[in-house]
């Protein structure tokens, strides 16, 4: 009875286990899309495109509060060790990065809608391509994060990291653009302001999805590689 018994909590634990991890994997597609149709959104001047991702974070938000509950309830009630204990922290870490990339996709999207009366198509050409560039940096760095979470994929990972360079760059020269024009328009500093503050939220977005990507060498041997200096040595595995 022992046996069958502790066969019947092991299969229980990797179901609930199982769940989350699909949870967190919904969040993140979900977030994916609303980062993506929050640049498209940017890029065009739909304003209703903009409100309905403004409108969409409640579902991400919901998902978040669900994924906070099954974190609690396997780490109070299973108490996880060695890799399962890994597995939890990881989503949970990976569910806190989603849930403030949802938040800085809502921003990108309320500049859309803020700035429709001010940005004509003109207008847009003229001030929105650096932002967009960055904009698609930092969209391809969030899914190929994800998409190593979802394959335990250190190359894929370390794409990543080296990736928020260009999302780095991107985000410089969206500032010099958007300076240098507010400088030679003055009639430009709302629009431009709201612009670069959209551009830093895109460039949170890139560190965001750059620790979603680290999360996947603590999965796989232990490494925090958020802190390479301070954890240097790959460590036994769990």
């Amino acid at each position: 009875m022992a046996m069958s018994h502790m066969g019947h909590t092991i299969k229980k634990f990797d179901e609930e286990l199982s769940t989350l991890r699909d949870l967190v994997l919904r969040m993140g597609g979900l977030v994916e899309e609303q980062l993506r149709r929050a640049v498209e959104s940017l890029q065009t001047g739909d304003v209703e495109q903009a409100k309905d991702v403004v409108q969409g974070d409640r579902e991400i938000d919901r998902i978040e509060l669900r994924a906070d509950e099954e974190i609690a309830s396997l780490l109070a009630l299973r108490a996880p060790l060695g890799v399962d204990l890994r597995t939890i922290l990881t989503l949970s870490k990976t569910v806190n990065d989603l849930e403030r990339i949802g938040d800085e996709a809502k921003k990108v999207a309320r500049a859309t809608r803020d700035l429709s009366d001010q940005l004509d198509d003109d207008l847009r050409g003229k001030l929105i391509p650096p932002v967009a560039t960055l904009a698609n940096h930092a969209l391809k760095m969030l899914h190929d994060a994800l998409d190593a979470l979802v394959r335990l994929d250190l190359e894929r990972a370390e794409s990543v990291r080296e990736s928020d360079d260009l999302v780095d760059k991107a985000f410089v020269r969206s500032i010099e653009h958007l300076s240098g024009a507010i400088r030679n328009e003055s009639e430009l500093v709302s629009v431009g302001v709201q612009l670069l503050f959209a551009a830093k939220g895109l460039e949170r977005i890139g560190d965001h999805a750059k620790n979603i990507a680290m999360y996947v060498y603590y999965l796989v041997d232990g490494r925090d590689m958020r802190h390479p200096k301070v954890n240097p040595h790959r460590q036994t595995q769990g």
